[in-house]
């Protein structure tokens, strides 16, 4: 991470986090393939309307993972191992309490969350049957993000790679056997994907028993303020997460009154491919996170520069593609989920999002990445105005506002305004915090 080519380490670290989270997001896909043509259009829309918990659940994780993970970075970055060795052992004692409580109270409180969304009984259920599996599983996921984030840090992206696409291919084969082979609804794809993200944590806990870990578990010494101070400095990450969940949630209840139970499908086959979008941007900014961190405590400010800008290009470029692919072949999207006697008024919504949104693939890249660096130097109040500004604060007044002056073509293109007012505001704070930086210690 300090020596060697800075584009021989992008490529080292990006691409085993792209195919790694790109295999994690089809494999949500494929979910959605199997509940939306074997289980039907109401299940589909009830694994949308769980998306907002989970987020909520994963930012959370993430919020502590990428927080104490970078921290770890710089302290390595200073030669300063046994710390980060005290700080790593804390981080897992904490998530593992922090996560079974967190479950227990979602799991006891989820009936009562989802009567708040005035949603038909049927879609109601299948919702709360759902999440009640996935919850029971969240804690070892929850560890599991926490590991992803540490053996990137020790420099072992391949490992965290493995871990990603065997989750990935156990869930595909688990939705095919239980969904397809057995009939067992909606609850199949929950226990497919909570089978598959214990995978995970096996593959990747047993590392860090290893000789090959530059991270051990030693007694916690001094008091846990590190753990509130990583939780602040991946409060970007919470809130990228948890608000695009509660964005969800807002976009759900509007397309429920605008267009019914078909237009909460609609919204949830275009964010398939969002998911895929970001997944894509967030690979790329997480796996330069602990460079960037590295780096920073080194003093290689130069360095950092150079990684932000091969990141830049390379971000841009997939965009331009999915961008392509997307306005020439939408049918490819549509085909692949919906069969039967609504398709066509699904497939209009469809279109539509696609037609109106796609420029938000353009900025959200770029949006993203400068959370990650200003994380990554911890940073942590310039994170949190990109990311509440992306994820929160634009999309929610947009979809209010829009739709009273245009209509419901105010309701598409609320994430395209949403992605290119926050791209302005990340600009500015990258350019300002930029001429603060100390160039007097710049080193190669």
């Amino acid at each position: 991470m300090l020596t060697t080519k800075p584009i021989r380490v992008f490529f080292k670290y990006a691409i085993p986090s792209i195919l790694g989270l790109l295999a994690i997001s089809s494999a949500g896909i494929i979910d959605g393939y199997f509940v939306g043509n074997y289980v039907g259009p109401t299940a589909l829309a009830a694994m949308n309307m769980s998306y907002p918990i989970i987020t909520i659940i994963i930012g959370f994780s993430f919020m502590f993972a990428v927080g104490s993970s970078v921290i770890c970075g710089k302290l390595m970055g200073e030669n300063n191992l046994k710390e980060a060795n005290n700080i790593f052992s804390k981080s897992i004692i904490f998530i593992i309490f922090s996560s079974i409580l967190l479950a227990l109270l979602l799991y006891f409180n989820l009936d009562n969350i989802f009567s708040l969304f005035n949603a038909k009984e049927n879609l109601k259920n299948l919702t709360v049957n759902y999440l009640s599996i996935i919850v029971f599983f969240m804690p070892i996921l929850m560890v599991a993000i926490v590991l992803d984030f540490f053996v990137r840090v020790d420099e072992q992206p391949n490992l965290a790679f493995l871990a990603l696409v065997s989750s990935a291919i156990a869930n595909i084969v688990l939705d095919y056997i239980f969904i397809v082979e057995y009939d067992l609804g909606i609850q199949a794809a929950a226990y497919a994907t909570g089978i598959s993200q214990v995978l995970i944590f096996f593959i990747l806990f047993p590392y860090f028993l290893s000789k090959k870990s530059s991270f051990s578990f030693i007694k916690p010494y001094g008091n846990f303020s590190s753990i509130f101070k990583a939780m602040k400095n991946g409060s970007s990450e919470f809130i990228n997460e948890s608000s695009a969940g509660i964005t969800v949630i807002i976009f759900n209840y509007i397309m429920l009154q605008k267009f019914g139970t078909f237009g909460v499908t609609a919204y949830t086959i275009i964010g398939y491919f969002i998911t895929v979008s970001l997944m894509i941007n967030f690979a790329i900014a997480d796996s330069m996170q602990p460079v960037l961190s590295k780096n920073f405590g080194a003093l290689n400010y130069l360095r950092i520069d150079k990684f932000l800008k091969i990141a830049s290009i390379f971000l841009i470029s997939i965009a331009v593609v999915l961008v392509t692919f997307i306005l020439i072949y939408p049918d490819v999207l549509i085909e692949l989920f919906l069969e039967g006697e609504h398709k066509k008024d699904i497939e209009n919504l469809t279109l539509q999002f696609i037609y109106y949104s796609w420029p938000a693939f353009l900025f959200s890249g770029i949006n993203i990445l400068i959370t990650s660096y200003f994380t990554s130097i911890q940073k942590p109040f310039y994170s949190i105005i990109i990311a509440i500004s992306r994820s929160f604060i634009f999309p929610i007044s947009l979809i209010i506002i829009l739709p009273i002056y245009i209509g419901n073509i105010g309701i598409f293109v609320t994430l395209a305004l949403s992605e290119f007012f926050t791209f302005l505001i990340a600009i500015y704070l990258f350019l300002k915090k930029r001429e603060k930086m100390p160039t007097s210690l710049i080193t190669n």
